[in-house]
């Protein structure tokens, strides 16, 4: 009896450690993948085939973690918008319309390069936000980012009107 419990117990596991991000742009097979859940962006393009010739690589973070439901974009060479990566939710690309007509970087879903558009924020600090929450997930408010090191009072009063949490 106790193996008969274990298969649904393994089946709902491995549901669990799997991701779905739908890959768009530059790319030789752009789709919806499944992967495990540590995946990276190297790992999505690998199974993807790679970028085709025309991908412009040099904004490409392959080392950045994916989430569920992500979206990622691979722009082309000449392309105004850069690589994007657009956090959760299947009505995210509405969310990011919404958010640049009012120049808020939403702090859950944005990328290292997005969240250095911040004022006061580098890539150390961009980083920052993203291991926080990668480790203690998303930010409720925008002044979660006080549990952030190096974001005090007078950092969260500065980017007050340039941050916004989905």
């Amino acid at each position: 009896m106790a193996g008969n419990d274990k298969k649904p117990t393994d089946k709902e596991t491995e549901r669990k450690d799997r991701i779905t991000v739908d890959l768009k742009g530059a790319v030789k097979k752009p789709a919806v993948y499944t992967l495990k859940q540590d995946s990276r962006v190297n790992d999505l393009l690998l199974l993807a085939g790679g970028v085709t010739d025309q991908a412009d690589t040099k904004l490409i973070n392959l080392a950045q973690k994916l989430t569920d439901e992500m979206v990622v974009y691979v722009s082309s060479i000449g392309e105004d918008r850069p690589v994007e990566i657009v956090g959760t939710k299947a009505h995210d690309d509405v969310d990011s319309a919404a958010a640049q007509a009012t120049d808020k970087i939403n702090i859950n879903t944005a990328d290292l390069a997005q969240l250095q558009k911040l004022s006061g924020v580098g890539m150390k600090k961009a980083q920052d936000i993203i291991d926080y929450r990668e480790q203690n997930g998303k930010f409720n408010q925008p002044e979660d980012l006080g549990n952030v090191s190096g974001f005090g009072e007078k950092s969260l009063e500065k980017l007050k009107g340039s941050v916004a949490v989905d």
